[in-house]
């Protein structure tokens, strides 16, 4: 059961496929200029202030594979364009019929040779929303150069990635620098400020301990009886000769 659901599967891709690969074959110009005709009448019906999603590659960045590089991304873009419209929409029909074009001539390029050349290029797609005429100015300058592109094999070296570096981080990085800055100067300055305090207090407690050992006497707390008190030994000779007379 489950080899002739795999196999009915099989069947209806083939079948899928068939007409749009017979179809990518038979493209030429002739093929190309109903696209560029349902372009100048889409111009027409969507709104002019309109914006319309895309990821695109410049033309200097791409330069001989530009067509090649922008068919899968403006692909989806018009998928994306078609569904905002109901089924019923002369608008959904006509950009299909601008997806089928597109489609088969992306056909005729190898699968995983196309996703090579997109991963190579990766880095200089840009993203953007472009009103209606920069929009299909753009769709139809793909269709016509599609008639003379050049091979993929013929596709230029990429140059380098730009800078990952977002607007503004330049200006963020600079300031967190002067903070730094700042502050070191301020620790600099800080520093020697403390080490003169306490070389200040250090000199006060030496030169008050200095004075205490010239006069060791003056902060005593007995200060003024010292000396005052009879001597002891005396006392004890005269009670000595008391007891002496008393006895005799």
């Amino acid at each position: 059961m489950k080899k002739s659901k795999i196999w009915i599967r099989v069947c209806v891709c083939l079948l899928l496929f068939i007409p749009l690969e017979v179809y990518a074959s038979s493209l030429d110009a002739g093929n190309v200029n109903p696209g560029i005709d349902t372009v100048k009448i889409l111009r027409q019906n969507i709104p002019s202030d309109y914006k319309i999603h895309i990821n695109y590659l410049p033309k200097k960045e791409a330069g001989m594979c530009w067509v090649t590089l922008n068919l899968y991304d403006l692909e989806k873009s018009l998928e994306d364009l078609k569904s905002k419209f109901g089924d019923k929409a002369s608008n959904k029909e006509d950009i299909g019929k601008l997806v089928e074009i597109l489609q088969a001539l992306r056909i005729q390029i190898k699968q995983d040779l196309l996703e090579e050349i997109l991963m190579t290029y990766q880095c200089h797609f840009q993203s953007s929303a472009w009103h209606r005429e920069q929009y299909f100015d753009f769709v139809e300058e793909i269709l016509k150069a599609a008639q003379n592109e050049e091979s993929v094999d013929d596709c230029d070296e990429p140059p380098a990635c730009p800078s990952t570096q977002q607007p503004g981080t330049t200006d963020a990085k600079e300031r967190l620098m002067s903070e730094i800055v700042e502050r070191s100067l301020f620790s600099l300055l800080f520093i020697p400020l403390v080490a003169l305090i306490v070389l200040l207090v250090w000199r006060v407690r030496s030169r008050r301990n200095k004075e205490v050992e010239r006069n060791p006497g003056e902060n005593g707390p007995f200060t003024g009886t010292e000396g005052t008190a009879p001597p002891l030994n005396g006392d004890v000779s005269e009670r000595n000769n008391l007891n002496v007379s008393e006895t005799v």
